[in-house]
């Protein structure tokens, strides 16, 4: 059997959901759970500012997500419930200036929330990062009032850095950002929750 190419993964599993890079024909499902959602991630979530767009844009922002991942410029993945397929929600992951660190961050439809598909597709992305991309440093931002992403940060066992400072459109708009270094990740949260999972890249190889 020939060495398993460097990754990345475009297909991740774990105990309660599948990861895999988006495709075009993901288009009118993402379409439809976005509007199912807007109200529930337009506080917290950038991108639904945006919201509503026509199914036309959101197809060519799925083909630039393909497109990024495939020439490791970033990458999306559609977030999979385990037990039924159905899709729930996405993670993403995008290089940093230094190119030894990654910005993470994810969402999930109201209908599937507390069900721990954010927990398991976080740390699944982390491990990624650290032991399949050789990062350093992982960080995710959130927003100081959302409370549900502050307490998965500290679940997982990100540290509180920074919370920056913004004016966005003349409104303050702050950002709590969270890291694990290469060096801290065995002996976190997340490393023992993403433990079970497995990924595997473009030719089907297993990467862990």
């Amino acid at each position: 059997m020939t060495d398993a190419p460097p990754g990345p993964p475009y297909r991740i599993v774990t105990p309660r959901v599948v990861l895999r890079c988006w495709e075009p024909a993901d288009t009118v499902v993402l379409h439809e759970l976005s509007a199912e959602n807007l109200e529930h991630l337009r506080p917290w979530v950038p991108w639904a500012a945006d919201e509503p767009r026509p199914l036309e844009a959101r197809l060519h922002e799925v083909r630039r997500w393909r497109a990024a991942f495939d020439v490791d410029q970033a990458w999306h993945w559609a977030m999979l419930a385990a037990d039924d397929g159905r899709l729930v929600g996405g993670v993403v992951m995008n290089r940093l200036p230094d190119g030894a660190s990654v910005d993470t961050g994810g969402w999930v439809g109201q209908t599937r929330a507390r069900r721990g598909f954010h927990t398991d597709g976080a740390a699944a992305a982390a491990r990624v990062a650290f032991e399949v991309l050789g990062m350093t440093r992982v960080q995710a931002a959130t927003d100081p009032g959302n409370e549900r992403s502050i307490a998965l940060m500290r679940k997982l066992g990100f540290t509180h850095e920074a919370t920056t400072r913004h004016l966005e459109h003349g409104q303050r708009k702050d950002e709590m950002v969270w890291t694990i270094l290469a060096s801290e990740w065995p002996s976190t949260a997340a490393a023992a929750i993403a433990a079970e999972a497995q990924a595997f890249d473009a030719l089907g190889n297993r990467l862990f």
